[in-house]
């Protein structure tokens, strides 16, 4: 057995926040609650919420709770977005309770897995002062069932980013280096562009020109204002999940300084290159 399966709760998660329930409607039927937090290096985000048993504490997630703090452990699972952009996670409730004066707001997850490709160095959208190494983590997530011996394995791409300046990040700089993980869940505005983008913003300025010759009251500009300001903003960025790592056990490997990981990459490009050219 290996350093990481031997460990104890290696894909694990602690979520504290704002407990948000859909109102009961018709529209709302299929809606699952949510937790309302703010990332360890700001931003505000909303956590899906799944029970799939009967769990201690499961009443404190009804509508009557809306507004409630609360502390839910469990494990996140990650599905595919809408739109293709990146691995949307929700957590899977174990246990909830209210919380106590020791919580701490936030989504604390602890996971184990090996680093694919080289790390990408790149400013943190929200802290442009943090440099952020940032690499993709092969999960193994094993899903059991209490009244079965079966186990069915996911293998997972779960985004991990870390300080550059963190003594542990070394430890993630060399792909093919197996550690164990202990972070925080974050969501992070990425900026897009290329042709596509390009194509939607003009779509979206002359469609603001031709509003600009309508006769309308000040509440429909201002109403139009926003608009394209959310439109344009949705297509210049793309939102991605992820866990920022605080702390990295190196289980298996050799860590890796920055200059290295650089190269890494550099090469890593020129293969990829390499590939493209023989391909076409």
């Amino acid at each position: 057995m290996s350093e990481a399966t031997s460990q104890p709760n290696t894909y694990h998660a602690t979520a504290v926040g704002i407990l948000d329930v859909p109102s009961a409607s018709r529209q709302n039927l299929h809606r699952r609650p949510h937790l309302r937090m703010t990332g360890p290096l700001g931003g505000d985000f909303r956590l899906p919420i799944r029970v799939m048993r009967e769990i201690p504490g499961s009443e404190l997630l009804d509508h009557a709770h809306h507004g409630a703090r609360l502390l839910i452990e469990g494990r996140l699972e990650w599905n595919k977005s809408s739109d293709a952009a990146g691995l949307l996670p929700t957590l899977i409730a174990d246990a909830v309770r209210p919380v106590t004066p020791d919580d701490e707001e936030g989504c604390d997850v602890r996971l184990c897995g090996e680093v694919t490709a080289p790390a990408r160095i790149r400013r943190h959208p929200l802290r442009p002062g943090i440099a952020m190494a940032h690499v993709t983590l092969r999960v193994q997530i094993p899903r059991t069932r209490a009244a079965s011996r079966a186990v069915i394995t996911e293998t997972v791409g779960i985004p991990v980013v870390i300080p550059l300046n963190h003594p542990d990040a070394p430890a993630l700089l060399r792909p093919g280096n197996r550690v164990l993980v202990e972070g925080l869940l974050e969501q992070a505005p990425l900026p897009r562009n290329g042709p596509e983008v390009d194509q939607t913003l003009a779509d979206l300025d002359e469609t603001a020109k031709q509003r600009a010759t309508w006769t309308m009251t000040p509440e429909e500009t201002r109403a139009a204002e926003r608009d394209y300001t959310r439109r344009r903003w949705e297509a210049t960025h793309t939102v991605i999940y992820r866990v920022v790592a605080g702390y990295v056990e190196l289980l298996n490997g050799a860590p890796a300084t920055i200059r290295e990981a650089r190269e890494l990459r550099r090469a890593e490009l020129q293969r990829r290159a390499q590939r493209q050219q023989s391909s076409s």
